[in-house]
């Protein structure tokens, strides 16, 4: 129904467009027609300036009546062209497969950049508790946890899950409700078991700031269950954070 209803819109416009351009293209030449035989019928009668009217349409008239036409078709045929060679460029994107078209996009075109990455800072927040964090409104719509250092590089990826794998292995060790909830980020990070620690390193990749898009799916596949793709200047994990490309960034432009 939009696509009826914007080939019958391009319709009426490319009747509006003909309609002025005939117009134009009338009343220049019946203007200037109409000027030039004055100007002759008015040199006509003297014999000694009898070809000034003739010089007058030469040296003027012709050049306006050229230039208005230009400008004519110019405005009649410019849009056209651009119209035709936009389709034309949009068909061949369209039969591109997914992975030719990631492999013309850079990661800087769809990352979200590192200002917007919504994140803790150790140094500030490894002294709020775990519940502190997990009802933290920022990271309500999150299942995730970004933790930078203050140069903004990547210390930790904690999932929510991970939290509270935390929370339910001080349950097994059987501690009390009210020493579990005055645990502390800070605490997890040193007493939780060596496999929930290694959950901390895992679910993350890093490319470079020059990548393509399907350089990053290419990091991604090679890290079982990764879930985000960080940029840096050379893609090393030492290097402070430029942007993030996620997995759902990555599965848009995925689906054919």
């Amino acid at each position: 129904m939009e696509n009826n209803s914007t080939k019958a819109f391009d319709r009426e416009d490319l009747k509006t467009r003909r309609a002025i351009a005939i117009g134009i293209t009338g009343l220049i030449l019946l203007g200037t027609v109409g000027i030039a035989i004055i100007a002759i019928v008015l040199y006509w009668n003297d014999t000694t300036d009898r070809g000034k009217g003739l010089q007058f349409v030469g040296q003027t008239l012709l050049p306006l009546w050229g230039t208005w036409i230009g400008t004519v078709l110019v405005f009649f045929f410019s849009r056209e062209n651009f119209e035709a060679a936009s389709k034309s460029y949009q068909n061949i994107i369209d039969k591109l497969s997914p992975e030719e078209k990631m492999a013309k996009m850079n990661v800087a075109e769809v990352m979200l950049p590192v200002g917007k990455i919504i994140h803790l800072t150790y140094s500030k927040d490894s002294k709020r508790t775990l519940f502190d964090i997990l009802d933290d409104p920022a990271f309500k719509e999150y299942n995730r946890y970004a933790v930078f250092t203050d140069d903004m590089k990547l210390f930790k990826m904690i999932h929510r899950s991970t939290f509270n794998a935390f929370i339910a292995e001080r349950i097994v060790n059987k501690d009390s409700v009210e020493a579990i909830r005055k645990y502390t980020l800070e605490d997890m990070m040193n007493t939780a078991s060596p496999q929930i620690r290694r959950m901390l390193d895992l679910g993350f990749n890093f490319v470079k700031k020059d990548a393509t898009l399907l350089d990053a799916k290419k990091a991604m596949d090679v890290i079982g269950e990764c879930l985000d793709i960080f940029v840096t200047e050379n893609g090393k994990k030492e290097e402070p954070v430029i942007g993030l490309v996620t997995n759902n960034k990555i599965l848009q432009y995925a689906v054919v």
